[in-house]
């Protein structure tokens, strides 16, 4: 916890920006002059890695453990293979598993996520981390002029576009959150040596791919990386490139149609997709591609996704049919977690943006609490939570067979990310999306303004907000009213407000806020039931708010399976119930 002095020192660092955001602005660099703003509309601006701290609680628990593990994988190990290949001297031990020829797969991910954990807390040992790790590999790319492996064994198949894309992230994140001067010239070769060198035949990923990386290159997931350069240096060129990658033939299907033919296409890769369709809108104002992402986030609510917010059984979209919920039957690899979360992260974060609509942050708090919050943590060499598992009749978590998946890239990024998506700032005005223990800082005409965040949400449905201004301010306070929630109030300084808190809205608070303002948020939950989809609707998932519960090994027979509360009863205060005709048989959060 820090003291006021030295969170008021914080908040002088950080500055309210207007609705209407110049690119650089909008995304947290200092490009060239000539750089054009975003031609799209920014309504909602996250605060970009800055001035928003973690106190204890889940999240930060899981950051710091996330921070440990992949601090202390050994450079060397992790440089080997890009060594080997251009000749180099290479100590250290061969990774194995997915990167077995060497890191390509995940590197560029643990880059950006190093980056953005520099960004976010100061923690100058992973940014010289990265810095070491980026050299190491500059240092052969420019021997052989390989960017990128050719092949991930474990998947059999060419992996270049995916790698790259991987890479240009990485590069792009050292650039803007770790100040590298060497990131943005590493990523002007890297572009020129895409153009030259990339597959363009773009073939779209068809169902008789079923999921598998059969296609290999999943190119439609570059233009998001490619314009965020665009929007960070300036340099038309990335444009143009990004432009080349756009995947409109699947993005259109949104436009159009309210059920869309997706089915067997590999599912995390096209909600990842969906993330160049939002900078596509951001770098062209064009709002057939904003129409595309609204509409694709509420298809994937209605027709593809669990009461988790996962989706992807098998790692494949669904037909719109009940596939859904008769994966349950046989499926045991049910959501690719920490990818999922992250693709769900992202997009979610651009809705907010674009839109400035609340209810787009509910998504995002599904995967917080039983996405990646509810993930194994890293461990030994390599070992990821890959999979969820929700298998009728007995489902476990479950360490992946092999070493270093592509979960292991994302993972690090999701635990970075938490710093990036509890708070947002519109035009005098501070949003906060999730109800978690921290703190956030900025500025508002000139005044420091810091607010702290108390709560042991989910156990408990009050958050505490602390406002301390350096000085009396006059802003609005607003907070997402959860779309699983009915009859939220808020009160000020023990006095209740009448205010609106209508589910998926910001309820809003405008005030002259005075140093030590209390704000006290309540958001009733209850246990209830959620069908998996329309065509089964007796087959169920327990949920309480956010949290999907789930029980032990016990059978439990259902006397109302219309109302939960007949026979689910909390155990005690906190998050753990059981079924009333049967005491020891327990419910607990995924």
């Amino acid at each position: 916890m820090s003291t006021r002095r030295d969170f008021v020192k914080m908040a002088a660092g950080a500055t309210l920006a207007p609705s209407v955001l110049h690119a650089s602005k909008a995304f947290g660099a200092t490009p060239p002059a000539e750089t054009s703003a975003l031609a799209a509309k920014v309504h909602l601006e996250p605060f970009d890695y800055q001035g928003v701290r973690l106190l204890d609680g889940m999240q930060k628990s899981q950051y710091d453990r996330t921070r440990e593990y992949y601090y202390k994988i050994p450079d060397d190990d992790i440089l080997k293979g890009f060594r080997e290949r251009a000749g180099l001297p290479a100590p250290g031990r061969e990774m194995g598993g997915w990167a077995q020829v060497d890191t390509s797969g995940v590197f560029g991910q643990w880059l950006s996520g190093m980056a953005r954990m520099y960004k976010a807390t100061g923690d100058t040992e992973m940014r010289d981390k990265a810095t070491l790790l980026m050299n190491g590999w500059a240092q052969a790319y420019r021997k052989d002029g390989v960017p990128v492996s050719s092949r991930t064994p474990a998947l059999n198949g060419s992996r270049v576009h995916y790698s790259y894309d991987k890479t240009v992230c990485g590069l792009v994140d050292m650039g803007k959150y770790a100040d590298s001067k060497e990131a943005l010239a590493l990523l002007d070769r890297l572009v020129d040596w895409g153009s030259t060198n990339l597959d363009r035949t773009r073939n779209p990923a068809t169902p008789k791919d079923n999921a598998s990386f059969s296609s290999g290159n999943e190119w439609y997931t570059l233009s998001e990386n490619l314009y965020r350069g665009y929007v960070l240096t300036g340099n038309p060129k990335y444009k143009t490139f990004g432009d080349l990658w756009r995947y409109d033939s699947y993005w259109d299907k949104f436009v159009d149609q309210a059920n869309p033919d997706i089915h067997y296409l590999h599912a995390y890769s096209h909600v990842n997709t969906l993330s160049s369709a939002a900078m596509s809108y951001g770098v062209t104002g064009d709002k057939k591609y904003l129409k595309a992402i609204i509409n694709a986030h509420d298809y994937f609510q209605r027709a593809q996704c669990y009461a988790t917010g996962g989706y992807g059984p098998g790692e494949s979209l669904v037909s719109n049919d009940g596939m859904l919920g008769r994966s349950l039957e046989r499926v045991s690899d049910t959501f690719e977690t920490p990818c999922g979360s992250w693709s769900i992260f992202k997009l979610s974060k651009y809705l907010l943006q674009f839109t400035g609509e609340a209810r787009f942050g509910d998504w995002m708090e599904k995967a917080v609490y039983n996405g990646i919050g509810a993930a194994l943590p890293m461990a030994g060499r390599g070992r990821t939570f890959y999979y969820s598992d929700y298998l009728l009749g007995g489902c476990q978590k479950t360490y992946y067979s092999a070493a270093w998946p592509c979960c292991s890239g994302t993972y690090i990024q999701d635990a970075a990310d938490y710093h990036d998506i509890i708070y947002f700032k519109g035009d005098r005005s501070l949003h906060v999306n999730l109800f978690v223990p921290s703190q956030v800082a900025w500025n508002v005409d000139d005044t420091a303004v810091g607010v702290e965040q108390a709560t042991d949400f989910p156990e408990s449905d009050t958050t505490t907000l602390t406002v301390r201004p350096e000085k009396p301010v006059k802003f609005s306070l607003k907070f997402r009213v959860p779309g699983w929630t009915d009859g939220a109030w808020v009160s000020v300084n023990g006095s209740k407000q009448a205010i609106e808190c209508r589910p998926g809205t910001w309820a809003a608070l405008d005030r002259t806020w005075n140093a030590g303002d209390r704000v006290e948020i309540h958001l009733p939950m209850k246990l209830a039931f959620a069908p998996v989809d329309q065509q089964h609707p007796h087959r169920v998932a327990a949920v309480y708010g956010p949290v999907v519960l789930v029980r032990g090994p016990e059978t439990v027979v259902l006397p109302n399976v219309n109302d939960v509360s007949k026979w689910i009863v909390s155990k005690d205060d906190g998050l753990e119930f059981h079924a009333e005709s049967r005491a020891t048989a327990g419910f607990v959060p995924f």
